[in-house]
């Protein structure tokens, strides 16, 4: 392991000297370090990413890998301007940027900065607060500034009141007014192609539709994508069997500004009544969310 490790920072360091010729894109170059990362030989992944930087500038992509790579190898003090410059590069002010600022305050015991940076996110749009659910975030939970800021995400979400309704055209013609299927449990589920998570959780929602569907649960999906071509196409190659609308207008879509989407795959499920029961990242593990679908179709 040691013999195969060390060979591998002498390629790394060999592409670094090579870097002209092996890397013509920051794109190439952040794949070798996402290996290198999973080899653990960050030192290698951070003199890529050093050279990256030299060449192709501090781009939002080479920040987030290297502040990533110092996290993994155990060195916060050195990542945290690193995620404060994410932040100020990002074209897409996202609020999980902030987040990820944040965590690096609590490994570093700064709760006064966790705040800050939890208060910014809370300003930009963030929404999930079950994804504090952890035992790294416990001296969060308990501080008295956490449940101000819940108490506000919760009102965004809207969750126990009726969700926002909304009528879009759909890619295979006509149109889907939500609203319209009131009676049935409805998950919508905001996604793209190019996005993993999202591609992931689409074969679970296979096995729930083909299940649930004929208790009464429908699925609707909202594309974050910008080219028609590739959605067309992956759904030529999946075969799903519930709607899908696509505008072209990815984060821009109306309907993702509608939920407040800035993170996907995001899942928001509407109960019998039309009312919004459940939302949030721990509806991306297979069991919780069949056992919510199942919940909600027992209710009359």
């Amino acid at each position: 392991m040691n013999q195969a490790r060390h060979l591998l920072s002498a390629v790394a360091a060999a592409l670094v000297l090579s870097a002209g010729v092996l890397y013509p894109n920051e794109s190439q170059l952040l794949r070798d370090v996402e290996q290198l990362n999973r080899q653990k030989d960050f030192t290698a992944a951070l003199r890529l990413l050093d050279d990256g930087i030299r060449r192709f500038g501090e781009t939002e992509g080479l920040l987030a890998a290297k502040f990533q790579a110092l996290l993994e190898a155990g060195r916060p003090g050195e990542a945290l301007p690193l995620a404060v410059r994410r932040v100020e590069k990002a074209e897409r002010k996202s609020p999980w940027h902030c987040v990820a600022v944040m965590e690096i305050c609590l490994k570093l015991g700064d709760m006064d900065g966790a705040f800050a940076w939890l208060d910014r996110a809370v300003a930009r749009g963030l929404l999930d607060y079950s994804e504090f659910a952890g035992e790294e975030y416990r001296a969060l939970r308990r501080d008295p500034r956490y449940p101000p800021l819940v108490r506000v995400m919760q009102e965004r979400i809207g969750i126990h009141r009726p969700a926002k309704d909304f009528s879009v055209p759909l890619l295979a013609g006509g149109r889907f007014t939500l609203s319209a299927l009131k009676g049935k449990v409805v998950l919508i589920d905001f996604w793209a192609t190019w996005c993993p998570p999202c591609r992931e959780g689409i074969i679970h929602l296979k096995e729930y539709y083909d299940h649930f569907n004929k208790m009464g649960f429908e699925i609707i999906g909202i594309s974050l994508d910008s080219d028609r071509r590739k959605v067309d196409e992956y759904l030529a190659a999946e075969k799903l069997k519930w709607p899908i609308a696509f505008s072209g207008r990815a984060w821009a879509d109306d309907i993702a500004k509608m939920y407040s989407v800035n993170l996907i795959p995001a899942y928001w499920l509407i109960d019998r009544r039309g009312v919004l029961r459940d939302f949030g990242t721990h509806l991306r593990d297979k069991e919780n969310m069949k056992r919510t679908i199942e919940k909600l179709l027992a209710e009359k």
